[in-house]
């Protein structure tokens, strides 16, 4: 038998010493590998990422939306799937498998998520509107138009990426926009962050919050922080009270892909238009899916109770 007691490992180390590493391995080692496949995709497909970006997405052919779609896998990939089961690897005792945290859930676990997920888009969707809406102090005015500029600049990306026309199209964005992000962003903030944060506050409630917190600020769609932090509760208790990282994967999954089917079904045009309801006529419809949403959830954390510790908290 091998002895790996000399390897590195962040196992049973302080809560600090390992956020710090992973921090740490996230940063370095992501924007590393993240800048090594960008330049081999800039000799793969001849297009300049900055280029693409400075013209605005103006005028782009088939070639550049290739590129475009390599990068966005790339990113998820480089700087968030391989930093996070590295670290994940580093977590684990030696006789211990990384797929602690991926085992599957059961069925019936399955479809409450799936209606959860479904149950919070008309929430998330109001919230995005009050969000959008919201303007800063005049004295704030330069940094209110810089995160205006940001969100331009992430729409349009998203705009020129989605509007693709055709089944494979929309299988790759399927892959690019649902899956890959559902994956990698689940392992980074639920399964490496959220962990090492319950660890250090000693609550799973303050480290959901947290996770939340920073998995929306990190997305840099500052008009979209308040849905966006929604959802990162919800994945966030999801694992909590689960146990399983697959659950949250599963959601992200979901939000992330009924647009992407959605635009290729009603085109993209027309189910981006915001609904012609006055916003505040929409509150009427809210209580039923929050109701179904927090049932849900409770179901959830009842049922986490009455089985044994499986999510740190």
């Amino acid at each position: 038998m091998v002895d790996n007691r000399n390897h590195f490992s962040l196992y049973g180390k302080s809560p600090i010493y390992q956020l710090f590493i992973s921090l740490l391995i996230i940063i370095v080692a992501g924007i590393v590998l993240f800048n090594v496949l960008i330049l081999a995709g800039t000799l793969i497909f001849d297009r300049d990422f900055g280029n693409l970006l400075q013209n605005a997405l103006v005028d782009v052919d088939e070639t550049d939306i290739k590129f475009l779609r390599y990068i966005l896998i790339s990113q998820d990939i480089a700087l968030f799937i391989i930093p996070a089961l590295i670290i994940l690897i580093l977590l684990k005792p030696g006789s211990q498998s990384i797929l602690t945290d991926i085992k599957p859930p059961e069925l019936n676990k399955i479809i409450l998520v799936i209606i959860l997920t479904f149950s919070i888009f008309p929430i998330t969707s109001f919230t995005g509107q009050l969000n959008f809406g919201m303007h800063l102090p005049d004295w704030l005015s330069g940094v209110e138009q810089w995160m205006h500029e940001k969100e331009d600049s992430a729409t349009n990306l998203i705009d020129t990426l989605i509007a693709s026309e055709g089944i494979y199209a929309m299988i790759f964005n399927l892959f690019m926009i649902a899956v890959f992000p559902a994956i990698g962003e689940e392992l980074i903030f639920r399964g490496v962050l959220q962990k090492i944060l319950s660890d250090l506050f000693k609550s799973g409630h303050l480290a959901v919050w947290s996770t939340a917190l920073l998995f929306s600020a990190i997305h840099f769609q500052f008009f979209g922080f308040i849905p966006r932090f929604i959802l990162g509760l919800v994945f966030g208790y999801l694992f909590l009270w689960s146990g399983t990282l697959w659950l949250p994967v599963i959601s992200h999954f979901i939000n992330n892909a009924v647009p992407v089917i959605g635009a290729y079904i009603q085109g993209w045009e027309k189910l981006n238009t915001q609904p012609d309801i006055n916003l505040w006529k929409q509150v009427i419809y809210l209580p039923v899916p929050l109701v179904i949403s927090i049932a849900i959830l409770i179901y959830f954390r009842n049922r986490s109770k009455k089985e044994p510790e499986i999510s740190g908290s």
